[in-house]
């Protein structure tokens, strides 16, 4: 519990914490105070005064910090400090009548001491949107050198972040080319490699990622390269002469492999090398103008190049592509049979409700969402189920505690999973070791899990505490995201931008950030088994069949 505390307050907005501490404490103080000062009339209009005090504090707090479009949600995230000064002032309203004092007493003090708790669950947040652009991004810049989680353990240069982003930024300040500012900082926020930072903006419907992807054209493919290292077209339209399965040699006129490597993405990956490149497959096939060359090789081995035309589309090709073969269809939470002793689970987040989920961080353990899983698996192995397939595809996180909870039914040994931890400067010190907690009671069953480069945070943390197990073969065409550390960091920016970054630390056993991929861009929590991916296998997936699940059945089978 203690480390708990001690993690929450390194990783929440220090000043909101102690001025909501401050408060509470200010509460019980007056309530004293008041016995002893009701008895003449002059100790009496100071302690009115006194109610007046917090207010005062408030509002210098909110001029300060609550500017620009960001006002009502700084105000929302202050919560805890506002709320109970206003209740404070009319402390003398009600000191008149003994029975509503004593009732206004006890609701201030619980009141305030619940938003005094739940402030340590309010990440990190600062305010720039009332600066200029350059002189925001300086503060951005510092900020981010003095909070983010992680800036050692990436060997982020700050130096250089704030040289070459600056010079884009005073570029759209002479010009007022909003876009130019936000490419610097989308730069800014690509460099640091890590899925849990985010560039969004803040009350509109403008997206610079989306914007850069409708850059991008359709020219009637998309691209993957396959086990062998050939790239070859899938995905494609009727009315063009290349089809699915040939191979690509050239786009452009360029190399395709020096031609990916080229690319240029629209949107901040936050993730390995190695599946950054799909990315940039995908998108190969969306750069060039009103038309696109490109030189292939036929099903009879004979090389063509093609003049083909940008297709006219509200999105390109790429995204479509993209989801067909991270196979994301948005589906919720599920169990069933996929055969007669073959079990199907699909966890798409680690979540089960607020307060369960808020429990069991404090505890360290979701005994609420291992009796969830183990009643579906139950009822699963009361089917005729012997084995089982995980699916985590697309897990886009939430609790390391529900990944631990689930782990812990297939093992019948107590074992490390993570730690809560503090950042001092450059010192990362562990404060709460977490375990795998042995349960067993499914630890006879042959399991697969199956991953992918869209599963990220808890998700990835499952991945890793399943892939400990004997009993467990952890698969998937690629590797996870390569993130794990905790979300809750938000700074606001001119022109309604925002940056969004981590500010929880989770450690590996070593002591380093759990999971997180350092500046190498190596994966940390590769999968035990890569799914091959062939010629047959790409023409599967690119029609839309579930060739990973199928081969996930097969995989069950065979072993």
């Amino acid at each position: 519990m203690i480390g708990t505390i001690q993690h929450l307050l390194n990783s929440s907005d220090v000043l909101t914490t102690v001025l909501s501490l401050f408060i509470l404490l200010y509460i019980i103080v007056l309530i004293i105070l008041h016995g002893k000062m009701k008895s003449n009339e002059k100790s009496a209009t100071a302690w009115n005064i006194l109610c007046f005090v917090p207010l005062v504090f408030s509002l210098i707090h909110m001029a300060v910090f609550c500017s620009g479009y960001a006002f009502l949600v700084i105000m929302s995230n202050c919560i805890s400090i506002y709320l109970p000064s206003v209740m404070i002032a009319f402390f003398p309203l009600l000191a008149k009548k003994k029975p509503i004092k004593i009732v206004g007493d006890v609701i201030c003090i619980a009141l305030s001491f619940v938003l005094s708790v739940l402030s340590l669950a309010n990440g990190k947040m600062a305010n720039y949107s009332g600066q200029s652009m350059s002189e925001a991004y300086i503060s951005l810049c510092d900020y981010l050198e003095k909070n983010y989680v992680s800036s050692e353990w990436k060997n982020i240069n700050y130096e250089t972040l704030r040289a070459d982003g600056l010079a884009l930024i005073r570029e759209a300040e002479k010009t007022g080319d909003t876009d130019k500012y936000y490419e610097a900082l989308f730069r800014l926020v690509d460099s640091f490699h890590d899925g849990h930072m985010a560039l969004f903006s803040h009350g509109t419907e403008y997206s610079y990622e989306l914007e850069n992807i409708k850059k991008f054209g359709d020219y009637g493919l998309s691209l993957i390269t396959l086990d062998n290292g050939d790239t070859i077209a899938v995905n494609t339209v009727d009315n063009i002469e290349i089809k699915d399965g040939d191979i690509i040699t050239k786009w452009n006129g360029v190399p395709v492999k020096e031609a990916i490597d080229s690319v240029s993405l629209p949107v901040a990956t936050g993730t390995t090398l190695e599946n950054e490149r799909i990315y940039k497959t995908f998108y190969l096939a969306g750069v060039g103008g009103e038309t696109a060359e490109v030189t292939y090789i036929d099903t009879d081995g004979v090389e063509f190049t093609a003049i083909l035309k940008k297709i006219d589309a509200e999105m390109p090709r790429a995204f479509d592509s993209l989801n067909l073969f991270t196979c994301a269809r948005n589906e919720g939470y599920e169990y069933r049979m996929l055969s007669d002793n073959i079990g199907y689970l699909r966890v798409p987040a680690e979540e089960t409700n607020e307060f369960s989920d808020m429990l069991s961080y404090v505890t360290g353990d979701h005994k609420i969402a291992r009796e969830m899983f183990r009643e579906d698996l139950r009822e699963l192995k009361a089917q005729g189920m012997t084995k089982l397939v995980i699916d985590i595809r697309n897990n886009m996180g939430g609790y390391d505690e529900v990944a631990t909870a689930l782990t812990s039914l297939f093992t019948k040994e107590e074992m490390y999973a993570f730690s809560l931890g503090v950042k001092k400067g450059a010192e990362l010190k562990s404060v709460d070791d977490r375990y795998v907690l042995a349960d067993g009671e499914f630890s006879d069953m042959d399991v697969l899990v199956l991953t992918n480069m869209n599963c990220a945070s808890a998700g990835d943390g499952l991945t890793l505490y399943m892939s400990r197990l004997p009993n467990v073969t952890v698969a998937g065409l690629t590797d996870p995201m390569g993130i794990n550390q905790e979300t809750g960091g938000c700074v606001f920016m001119p022109e309604n931008a925002v940056i969004c970054f981590p500010t929880g630390l989770i450690l590996d056993e070593n002591g380093d950030p759990n999971i997180d991929i350092d500046d190498t861009r190596q994966s940390r929590d590769p999968v035990e088994v890569k799914i091959p991916l062939d010629k047959d296998a790409a023409l599967k997936i690119f029609s839309g069949e579930d060739y990973e699940l199928e081969w996930a059945v097969d995989h069950l089978n065979d072993h």
